[in-house]
């Protein structure tokens, strides 16, 4: 969802609510932040977490609750609760969790609200500060003072109000640097060489009081909940948000891009140039809940327009499992009777779609398997940069080893999803320790080999077919 700037306006009631609310749970953090030391522990999917997160979160949710029942929730502890008006909060209770458990004052608490037209307001406090920046559609963005603030009074004085600043020229601009030791080496090197990076302060905060030209947050992804107060934010200072490729930042890759808007265009070029020069750090997301219906329109889609070779066309992947933690690449499998003949076929209405034929005709043999390499044979498209979204299309024959394993992955992550928060924190700290996406595939296929072994086995016990 992008912020429209032919969306109506909030309501300044609405705006002082989410402003008010959020106040009072960063005063919250604060007086636990100066109490007994914080201790966290990690969650399944490898996060951090503390009694201090959950006790914020549990507040604001009720409060919500009281206020609009029927508002959807969405927190960054304790997931969604179902709404019923169209309309959904977003908290994130303690943004920068291993700050507060340093006793870093460093740590936000970030309250954003969408509705039917995308996001309408936006709050982050920072309440060791005592500063809060807070938007709301068709209000302009406000920087706010103390531990309890006016929203009233800033919107109808036109105190505090934030407007980026006016730099045009790439070379030199001030370049706040996050998340920097998980940056994917050739995007560091390339934009040392350009701009001035700076390491952490108010994030975009900074960008829009001119402190700062740009945001760079490019190590791992950042949680939607994190990202989902910025769009608003960002807009009424006038800035511009995106992710490092382009792409809308609540719908992108967890990287995040925030200029003053006379950069953004020459950031993403020069991002691109870097990422194109080497090989780039693989990249995980939150799973998301519409990929089970996209990939489900994605594989109709090209099993009618592949026909009739394409025999079948499965979702299959990480995309493919309920809560799994994944690239934001959608993995499609067509199962065809040949191998040759379909690849001949397809290459004319795939390149119509936007797909590249792969060089890549072979797939990893399991560990323990003594077959023919040849029996382990696909063909591969890929597509990156639309139209539509981001798929690797792999092709492969009916009944062979490859086609049957990709699918046996699928249904027993999803008939054991006990075992996916496991799998998803491997996956993600094994992105964050492996410099580019060939190693961290290398790395990790033996581990994908025994997830295989097991599944075999649950096969055999209860008879499942592909």
């Amino acid at each position: 969802m992008d912020h429209s700037t032919d969306a109506p306006p909030v309501s300044e009631e609405l705006f002082a609510f989410a402003v008010r609310l959020a106040a009072r749970a960063g005063r919250m953090c604060a007086e636990a932040f100066y109490g007994e030391q914080p201790s966290s522990e990690r969650e399944p999917d490898g996060t951090e977490v503390t009694a201090v997160d959950i006790a914020v979160e549990e507040f604001v949710r009720k409060e919500l609750a009281a206020a609009f029942p029927a508002d959807a929730v969405l927190g960054e502890e304790a997931g969604t609760r179902a709404g019923t008006s169209g309309r959904r909060w977003v908290i994130d209770p303690v943004n920068g969790t291993r700050q507060f458990t340093d006793r870093v004052p460093a740590f936000s608490t970030g309250l954003a609200h969408e509705d039917e037209h995308g996001p309408a307001i936006g709050v982050v406090s920072l309440p060791m500060s005592r500063q809060l920046v807070a938007a709301g559609r068709g209000l302009g963005c406000r920087l706010l003072l103390g531990t309890d603030p006016d929203p009233l009074e800033a919107l109808r004085s036109g105190r505090g109000r934030l407007r980026a600043g006016g730099r045009t020229e790439l070379t030199g601009a001030r370049t706040q640097a996050h998340g920097i030791a998980g940056w994917p080496e050739p995007l560091l090197t390339a934009l040392h060489r350009r701009v001035r990076l700076v390491q952490g302060g108010g994030g975009a905060l900074d960008v829009l009081a001119g402190r700062a030209d740009a945001l760079v947050i490019a190590g791992p992804a950042t949680g939607y909940a994190g990202r989902a107060p910025l769009p608003v934010i960002v807009a009424e200072g006038g800035g511009r948000i995106t992710d490092l490729t382009g792409a809308p930042v609540l719908e992108g890759d967890g990287s995040v891009l925030v200029t003053n808007g006379h950069l953004h265009d020459a950031f993403l070029e020069a991002v691109a140039e870097a990422l194109e020069e080497g090989s780039t750090r693989a990249v995980l997301v939150d799973a998301r809940p519409g990929w089970a219906a996209e990939g489900a329109a994605l594989a109709e889609e090209l099993l009618s327009a592949l026909a009739p070779e394409a025999r079948r066309v499965e979702h299959i992947g990480s995309t493919s499992v309920p809560g799994m933690a994944a690239k934001p690449v959608f993995d499609l499998q067509v199962s065809v009777a040949d191998l040759a003949a379909a690849a001949d076929a397809f290459d004319a209405p795939l390149a119509a779609r936007g797909f590249v034929r792969s060089r890549h005709e072979s797939d990893h043999v399991p560990a323990g398997r003594d077959d023919d390499p040849a029996r382990w044979a696909k063909r591969l498209w890929t597509r990156r940069g639309g139209p539509g979204p981001d798929v690797n299309l792999h092709v492969r024959c009916a009944g062979s080893p490859n086609e049957r394993l990709a699918l046996l992955f699928r249904d027993w992550f999803r008939a054991h999803p006990e075992a996916v928060p496991a799998y998803a924190r491997f996956k993600r700290e094994l992105a964050q320790r492996t410099a580019d996406s060939g190693s961290y595939a290398e790395t990790k296929d033996p581990v994908v080999d025994l997830v295989v072994e097991v599944a075999e086995g649950w096969a055999r016990e209860t008879g499942w077919r592909p």
